[in-house]
């Protein structure tokens, strides 16, 4: 049995409950216990499995996901080069403009009014830093997302992209010129969870975009932000960047200026 560690109290109990973290461990000497030793190192196996592990060949298209590809060909070279995954290859980059929505063009004659326009909204899953995560936690956030968003936003087809990088979205921007491009990506992991999700919403990107331009809702998990409460929380975001045409620093500079 572990004798708990001097000048332990109820207070401290408490708080190692309440947290995941590592608190609290006891030790042998000057050393871990061995069962400490163990699930710190099970934890770390599995932070490094959801990083070098690709999502399943078979996940995107069981998801109804148009699978394309970043310039990285193998993980090794997506942690080595980080801007390879920044750009999709010469191919995708091509399929990708054919799904480009046409303009919509007014009913009415002209001079008599404008048509109604629904925000062009992108969704695409990215692998990130955690295949786990994606495989685990990304299907379910992405049907909840397009329930909210699909009667309010004229949706494009959503994409995977193997070896992606955030700022892929980027790439992405230039080529179908969305409104909004929300990526979901694979957190990196840590000791505590490798399953974690991030959302990464931007207006209008194009190559010129720059990270103060992003906004960012992390901690996407069970033991996070549930999915149910992070979709309401990611369609709320697009609701706002829409409105006030901007996203990252400059949204959350016209949300908190003061009404005239």
């Amino acid at each position: 049995m572990r004798k708990p560690e001097p000048g332990a109290s109820s207070d401290f109990d408490t708080m190692r409950k309440s947290t995941p973290a590592r608190l609290g461990l006891g030790r042998a000497g000057p050393r871990y216990t061995t069962a400490a030793m163990l699930a710190l190192r099970a934890d770390h196996a599995r932070a490094v499995d959801a990083v070098m592990i690709e999502v399943a060949p078979d996940w995107p298209r069981r998801n109804n996901l148009l699978e394309v590809h970043s310039q990285v060909l193998t993980r090794e070279d997506y942690i080595r080069y980080p801007e390879l995954g920044r750009r999709l290859t010469d191919a995708d980059a091509t399929r990708i403009a054919r799904l480009k929505p046409p303009p919509i063009r007014s009913p009415f004659p002209r001079g008599k009014g404008l048509g109604v326009r629904f925000p062009n909204i992108l969704l695409c899953i990215g692998d990130g830093l955690s295949s786990a995560a994606v495989e685990k936690n990304a299907a379910p956030l992405l049907r909840a997302l397009t329930k909210l968003l699909t009667s309010r936003y004229r949706l494009l087809k959503p994409i995977f992209i193997r070896n992606a990088r955030v700022r892929i979205e980027d790439h992405l921007g230039e080529i179908l010129r969305p409104d909004i491009v929300c990526m979901v990506v694979g957190e990196r992991p840590g000791l505590v969870t490798a399953d974690s999700l991030s959302a990464y919403v931007i207006y209008r990107p194009s190559l010129k975009s720059i990270e103060p331009d992003r906004t960012v809702i992390s901690n996407i998990h069970r033991g996070g932000i549930p999915i149910p409460e992070a979709a309401h929380k990611i369609a709320t975001l697009i609701a706002d960047a829409i409105r006030f045409k901007a996203s990252g620093a400059l949204l959350a500079e016209k949300n908190t200026r003061p009404v005239e």
